[in-house]
């Protein structure tokens, strides 16, 4: 008799973690997780099948993996410990020990981001084309008039 395997070890349960589970494992907080999401370019997928139910919302686990090593996720971490010092500071009434943590604010960069995103110049410039159509679709509205949505919308 082989060993047991436990549920959710193996097969398409393996491949994907919930939300509440990449959060857990990541150890950030929702709004982190999203801008985290976001910056990075990782959205939800859908699996084939639906372990824990289909109202959750899944990502790849390959994915998760990949943000567990972000640079970004050791600075949102940082700046979350900076702010607790900075409130003690503040509920204590040292004003001074609390201004000067606000100076010393721990920030983040994203140029390392972009560099990610378009390696070369011809990339941006191809990704800029959408943003530059959209603004001059925009700039062809009239400025004193609002839009009428259409009805069969809603």
């Amino acid at each position: 008799m082989g060993k047991e395997i436990k549920k959710g070890k193996r097969g398409s349960a393996a491949e994907y973690y919930t939300r509440s589970q990449a959060i857990r494992k990541l150890q950030v907080t929702l709004n982190d997780f999203r801008r985290l999401c976001i910056l990075k370019g990782i959205y939800p997928r859908e699996p084939k099948k639906k372990f824990k139910g289909s109202d959750k919302t899944y990502y790849h686990r390959k994915d998760i993996h990949f943000l567990m090593h972000d640079q970004l996720l050791d600075k949102f971490r940082a700046i979350k410990s900076h702010m607790k010092k900075f409130h003690r500071a503040m509920n204590r009434g040292d004003k001074g020990l609390a201004a000067s943590l606000l100076r010393n604010k721990p920030t983040y960069s994203l140029h390392y981001i972009l560099k990610e995103r378009y390696p070369t110049f011809p990339d941006a410039l191809r990704d800029m084309d959408d943003a530059l159509t959209l603004l001059s679709l925009f700039s062809s509205f009239p400025s004193h008039e609002t839009l009428k949505i259409c009805k069969c919308f809603h």
